[in-house]
């Protein structure tokens, strides 16, 4: 299939063609006959040159010439047969004739020209359409793929027959067809003529690549589309070059922004700062945005230099070693600056420049670098004042030659003169105490094998025999070999420090052996956290003795516990978060009487517990109280219950009495009061005995909390006399309801181990009128109770 596909005209020398020109021949010899069978008047010498004219569509001038002679030859025999020739009327009709077999020659010749050019075009379209380098590919109007070249094979990994049973969309990118039908489209609308953009393809393994497509559309006469032409480069390469570069820049700036030093990258000759971390962003004080529209210029410019020697020394920063590194002509420069907020000193910084060069020694870039010194220099000054103030001393070792340095403190922290030190290690080692020489000299080897810095603590004599104790850092430097050639240390003195130290212990071990005395437990609660440094839970570092003897636990088993996993109560209860407020806010925690179950002990306790913060620690002392609080509800039980009956005595009913006077004055409700007294409990008591007048009067007590609502009270107050108290009543026929009930109650035989006992109760109802107090309501209540009795008892009276 070409590419101008349905365009192609058949060749002149095809069996077709000839097939074509026969047909001619033989309709002019037909036209000939005919010629000779119509009557003479119907002329038909023109119709011979029209097949001559139509030849000139499809044969060449040489396949022309016998058609023309055959013309000629049988016009003549025409013109003969007729009588027309001689005559002038027909040669000069044969003379016209000849003019039109010109010109269809001339057409003929014109269209083979013509031919020919549009053949070789399709011959050389065609050659750079499979030989082009890039992928090529013609499609209709829908999509479907009608011609691809070998390079669109191969870059797609599928073969010419599998590509030409697909459409445009089944090799593009799912992620990318929805970018490229809007481009379709318009161009289906005439609205557009091409496109270009990057896109994936699908190769045939599944895969994609990355391609640069062009398409452009050939459209037919009424701007129709009649088909797509797509023309792609693989860009994988590229834009995985890309993806990289990306990637790599993505990794600098995370590099640059997790770096722990102020970082920039600037351009080569004008010192524009091109990309900067947060960290120089906050030592100069500025904003990325105003940082990085900046130059080293005006970096500089804002600086002051300090000098090594004194940092309290400034001068402006000199620009000129700025402007040679920028020019190339040096490549490092650094100086020390100060850094500054608001116009106040923040500290010391480091800065160093240094141009950075590509395999042909060009400048690519300029690093900056400004590193925070501002603790190496406080600790240089503290060193400085310690060293003049006699606190510590400064030594230099050649272990190579064996000469050590000592400075003038020195000679003051081991008690040695100067002229009485030979200079060498061993005369420092014999100012070492015994039984610390081998170890501080053990030690020193080690730092010289290049194996561990030389910091230790060790005790010294002094000529007067008194001992102190020395601490010990210090710094190696190695040569090319990497053998140690020098050891620069310092000194001071830490035996009140160590002494301090001591009585510390020992007063921890004192401290320890008083909790561990204690009867009481106690424990050391030390922080859980997490990765993220979050509380997670607390954990049991320390525990005396009776900790562990309150849980039933070995001591060494105990310590070590989780409160969460231990005492899942804890949490429940609230107390573990009681815990970390202490921890967080540093209050003491006090808690009396705290309820708090506990599984070791079989359920509810209570405690009184305390804690306080102790550095990160959490110190918990606590004491069940739970007998102690059994036995005063017991003893508030006793004070305010009958014994007998379990129902108020008479001083706690005149005290509730007192409340719901009160309160019902406040709620406008009335209070009732019925007095009850047994009949004839006198002869119960002297019949059967006081244990079963003691039984009648337990029974009494039940019936009467058997009918009572949950506010009503009930007490005894005398031998055989009961008070039930009503609150909250509507009125009289209310109380003289519940007293009904309960005569009746009262009424039924109570069984004994002699036998049934038949009793009956007289009661008395009064109602509190305002301004009553307890007394004179129950002596109005007693009044009724008794006109009961005198009326026949078993009865209830009411009193106004």
């Amino acid at each position: 299939m070409s590419v101008g596909q349905g365009r192609n005209q058949p060749s002149p020398a095809s069996p077709g063609n000839r097939r074509r020109i026969l047909l001619l021949h033989l309709a002019m010899v037909g036209l000939f006959l005919l010629d000779l069978t119509l009557p003479r008047n119907v002329p038909l010498l023109p119709y011979y040159f029209l097949v001559v004219v139509l030849s000139a569509s499809l044969a060449t001038p040489r396949q022309m010439v016998p058609l023309v002679v055959q013309a000629y030859g049988l016009a003549i025999i025409s013109g003969l047969y007729w009588g027309f020739l001689p005559s002038i009327d027909y040669a000069t009709r044969l003379l016209a004739l000849t003019g039109v077999a010109t010109v269809a020659l001339q057409l003929s010749a014109q269209r083979c020209r013509e031919t020919a050019l549009r053949r070789q075009s399709e011959q050389t379209l065609n050659l750079t359409f499979d030989n082009s380098a890039a992928g090529v590919a013609l499609a209709d109007a829908s999509g479907r793929l009608l011609r691809v070249n070998p390079a669109l094979c191969d870059m797609l990994g599928r073969d010419t027959q599998t590509l030409l049973t697909l459409s445009w969309p089944d090799i593009t990118h799912p992620d990318d067809i929805a970018l490229e039908q809007p481009l379709v489209e318009a161009m289906l609308a005439n609205r557009r003529d091409g496109y270009r953009l990057k896109k994936q393809f699908l190769r045939g393994d599944g895969s994609s690549i990355w391609v640069d497509l062009s398409r452009s559309c050939v459209r037919g006469p009424g701007g129709h589309l009649e088909f797509f032409i797509g023309q792609g480069v693989d860009i994988s390469a590229e834009m995985a070059a890309q993806d990289a570069l990306a990637r790599s820049e993505e990794t600098l700036r995370h590099t640059l922004d997790q770096c722990s030093m102020g970082l920039a990258i600037c351009a080569p000759g004008t010192g524009a700062i091109l990309q900067a971390n947060s960290k120089l962003c906050s030592e100069l004080n500025l904003t990325p945005a105003v940082l990085k529209g900046s130059s080293l210029f005006e970096v500089f410019g804002a600086l002051e230099q300090v000098s090594a020697e004194d940092a309290q020394s400034l001068t402006p920063v000199d620009q000129a070693p700025l402007e040679s590194l920028l020019r190339g002509e040096i490549d490092c420069y650094g100086v020390r600056v100060r850094l500054q907020w608001a116009g106040f000193l923040r500290g010391w910084g480091e800065l160093q420049l240094s141009n950075i060069r590509d395999a042909s020694g060009a400048v690519r870039h300029v690093l900056l670098e400004l590193d925070d010194i501002t603790e190496i220099v406080a600790q240089t000054e503290y060193l400085q004042v310690a060293a003049a103030s006699g606190v510590v001393g400064i030594w230099d070792w050649d272990p190579v030659h064996d000469e050590l340095t000592w400075d003038s403190v020195m000679y003051q922290l081991y008690g040695v003169q100067p002229e009485r030190f030979s200079g060498a290690v061993e005369a420092w080692a014999q100012t070492v105490h015994p039984e610390d020489r081998h170890f501080a000299e053990r030690e020193l080897q080690a730092a010289v094998r290049g194996e561990r810095d030389y910091a230790i603590r060790f005790r010294v004599v002094w000529p007067d025999g008194s001992v102190r104790f020395i601490q010990a850092a210090s710094r190696r430097f190695f040569d090319g070999e990497g053998r140690v050639v020098r050891i620069l240390g310092v000194n001071y003195d830490v035996t009140e420090l160590v002494q301090t130290q001591e009585r510390l212990q020992t007063e921890q071990h004192r401290l320890g052996a008083t909790l561990d005395a204690l009867l009481d437990p106690h424990l050391m609660l030390g922080p859980v956290h997490d990765d993220a440094g979050s509380i997670v839970d607390l954990r049991i570092l320390r525990a005396n003795p009776a900790a562990a003897a309150y849980n039933h636990m070995a001591l060494e088993d105990f310590v070590g516990a989780r409160v969460r996993q231990f005492w899942p109560e804890h949490v429940v209860d609230g107390l573990y978060d009681r815990y970390l407020a202490v921890l967080s806010n540093g209050k003491p925690l006090v808690l009396d009487n705290f309820p708090l179950h506990h599984s070791q002990q079989g359920g509810l306790r209570h405690f009184d517990i305390r804690a306080v913060k102790v550095s990160e620690e959490v110190s918990v002392v606590w004491r069940d109280v739970s007998e102690r609080i059994a036995m005063e509800e017991a003893l508030e039980r006793r004070a305010t219950i009958d014994s007998l009956t379990t129902l108020m005595n008479r001083e706690e009913v005149f005290t509730q009495m007192n409340r719901i006077l009160a309160d019902d004055q406040r709620r406008g409700g009335e209070l009732g009061v019925l007095f009850c007294d047994l009949d004839h409990f006198k002869d119960v008591n002297d019949r059967y005995g006081h244990h079963a007048g003691d039984a009648v009067l337990q029974a009494m007590a039940q019936r009467i909390r058997s009918c009572l609502r949950e506010s009503d009270l009930a007490a005894r107050i005398g031998g055989d006399e009961l008070l039930v108290v009503l609150p909250g009543l509507h009125g009289l026929p209310d109380a003289l309801t519940i007293a009904e009930k309960l005569r009746r109650l009262a009424s039924e035989a109570v069984p004994l181990p002699q036998g049934l006992v038949q009793i009956s109760i007289s009661v008395g109802v009064a109602l509190a009128s305002a301004g009553e107090s307890p007394d004179e309501l129950i002596a109005r209540a007693d009044t009724a109770m008794y006109t009961a009795k005198q009326q026949g008892r078993d009865q209830v009276v009411a009193i106004n």
